[in-house]
């Protein structure tokens, strides 16, 4: 089924609680509470996330959730429901953005600091309701409002992340908070915001500052040659190629060429710098995403960011003159 969810990244967060990172339809989640934000007045655009997952809602359950918005969801800035009927039980946490005449405001920054201070509010008072469930939960968490982050879309995003720390450290009944990214960008934003928040943090910044060398890159040379000149024609080879770089210099240093590249990366963790094991990580990832999801439509943005991420992982690998670990 087109649009099914799919774990891309799971992790242990702490003893008993996973942290995991999605891509998918959030309409299509199996979650015991689905997170999502919507403005305060009852009436869904009907591409947004939660326009579609109303729309399934009524379809399904006979169930509106715009009846339920109202006086209640202004004041709180947030609001529980519970889908009748749905089995398994399902419930809807909905945060606040504000008002949809924040629209009018012409300044995208000051439209990002509107909505950046509704959901902070919304999230605060969404961490006391899922304080009240008793039960094991699991919970999928959209983008919310971060589209409207403009310029502040990585402290959007860093706002979620923190708040689900916030969520696993306060409540023990949380098994499961699951990231969902229906597009390519947001996946991206979450896993670099998931990583900031392991506190993983690149020694310095990526950006082609100057023209890469490619005498220095050794026997990697003509594979990253060919993607420099694909970058627009094919960001798809690209990224594709990237992968088959980094799982090269995997195999070098685990000396297992028959493992699978996911675990032979895991098994380096505790020995890599903490960048690189994260740019493997996302390369692989990313890379996996390219090779086998026709769905995926990469641009020479994803293209270019991955093929920095890989020239980062050769230097380092050739700067260290070890082909083991």
């Amino acid at each position: 089924m087109s649009g099914l969810i799919q774990n891309k990244l799971l992790f242990e967060y702490k003893k008993g609680q996973l942290l995991g990172l999605g891509y998918g339809d959030i309409v299509t989640s199996n979650a015991d509470i689905v997170c999502i934000s919507a403005f305060d007045e009852p009436s869904f655009l009907p591409n947004s996330s939660i326009g579609q997952l109303n729309d399934s809602l009524i379809r399904n359950y006979g169930y509106n959730i715009e009846a339920y918005l109202g006086k209640e969801f202004k004041e709180e800035k947030c609001v529980l429901l519970k889908v009748p009927g749905a089995e398994p039980s399902k419930k809807i946490l909905i945060a606040c953005m504000g008002p949809r005449s924040l629209f009018a405001i012409k300044d995208k920054e000051i439209l990002a600091t509107h909505v950046i201070n509704n959901l902070k509010i919304a999230l605060e008072n969404a961490k006391v309701l899922l304080l009240d469930q008793q039960e094991k939960l699991s919970i999928d968490v959209t983008a919310l409002g971060t589209k409207y982050g403009g310029i502040r879309r990585k402290e959007s995003f860093d706002l979620l992340i923190n708040w689900v720390a916030d969520l696993f450290q306060s409540n023990q009944n949380i098994t499961l908070i699951r990231f969902i990214a229906k597009d390519m960008d947001t996946f991206v934003d979450f896993f670099e915001s998931i990583y900031r928040l392991k506190a993983v943090k690149p020694e310095d910044e990526l950006i082609f500052s100057a023209p890469y060398d490619l005498r220095n890159l050794k026997q990697y040379r003509g594979e990253i040659n060919s993607a420099l000149k694909n970058l627009d024609d094919n960001p798809r080879g690209v990224i594709i190629t990237c992968r088959s770089i980094i799982e090269m210099i995997v195999k070098s240093l685990t000396q297992k060429p028959n493992a699978k590249l996911a675990d032979s990366i895991y098994s380096l963790k505790d020995q890599l710098p903490p960048n690189i094991f994260s740019y493997l990580t996302t390369c692989r990832v990313i890379g996996n995403f390219s090779n086998h999801d026709p769905n995926f439509k990469p641009t020479r943005r994803d293209a270019e960011g991955i093929l920095l991420l890989t020239l980062k992982v050769v230097e380092w690998h050739l700067s260290t003159g070890s082909n083991s670990i």
